[in-house]
């Protein structure tokens, strides 16, 4: 059976592989976007020649979640059986040095925003076996101080996939996965990427493919609910007492 899920975040990146990775597996595809809209057509192109079914999704998941879900099922034309929430702001703060602003902000986008979207799923009439993947990070069980308001958000969703879990079966499935480093992140060059990408056990660099893998994994095993993979190659047990970006230059605080 086809099966529609809508990705947040989809239209570059992370998100625009995990779209690549559900559509190429037979799903239908909500393909949501906020500030990538050149991209998130190209993409959607790019989708569709390869035969997937796309529908485009413009909004700001932290404005109104619920009615963004409504458009979501409106562009689907039915039931929305699947969510990714991959859309995510990602930008530095640390104490004492944190930001009131920035916080809030990450909060509704990050945690507020992915926790409405999967309980608008779950209300849905008609849904008869839904699976909900949160997009983290390895930073969640590797913390610094370092982003952290973004830290804090992503930890939060982290608790949050464990109670969504319970709170939403038998209907949903609950999940999430953590990547490692895998492109460049905030301000990083691309020569500062390639000096820390296989700072990690496995001494390789993340691929995105087995991000995009272990999400599409996540949505179809009916067995796994409440759990949060590592995609990481173990970079989660390098600790730092900074973020691995700060490995190649000096933190600047204002």
């Amino acid at each position: 059976m086809l099966r529609t899920v809508l990705v947040t975040g989809a239209a570059r990146r992370i998100g625009a592989a995990i779209a690549r990775r559900l559509a190429a597996g037979g799903h239908r595809i909500v393909l949501h976007h906020f500030h990538s809209t050149d991209d998130a057509q190209a993409l959607a192109a790019e989708l569709r020649e390869g035969g997937a079914e796309v529908s485009l999704l413009h909004g700001d998941i932290s404005d109104d979640p619920n009615r963004l879900f409504a458009e979501a099922r409106a562009a689907a034309g039915g039931v929305i059986d699947e969510l990714v929430n991959c859309a995510s702001l990602f930008d530095f703060d640390r104490p004492p040095h944190e930001n009131a602003d920035l916080f809030a902000t990450m909060m509704r986008t990050n945690l507020a925003g992915p926790v409405a979207l999967a309980t608008a799923l779950a209300r849905q009439d008609g849904l008869e076996d839904g699976a909900v993947v949160n997009v983290l990070d390895q930073k969640v069980a590797n913390l610094n101080p370092d982003f952290f308001s973004y830290s804090l958000s992503k930890t939060a969703l982290e608790s949050a996939t464990v109670m969504l879990a319970q709170a939403l079966s038998p209907r949903v499935r609950v999940n999430a996965v953590s990547p490692g480093l895998t492109m460049t992140s905030h301000d990083q060059s691309p020569q500062e990427f390639h000096a820390v990408m296989r700072d990690n056990l496995l001494r390789r660099p993340v691929a995105v493919e087995d991000i995009a893998g272990t999400v599409a994994w996540l949505l179809e095993c009916p067995s796994i609910t409440g759990q949060n993979v590592f995609v990481d190659c173990g970079q989660r047990f390098i600790t730092r007492d900074s973020d691995v970006m700060f490995a190649t230059r000096e933190r600047a605080l204002d």
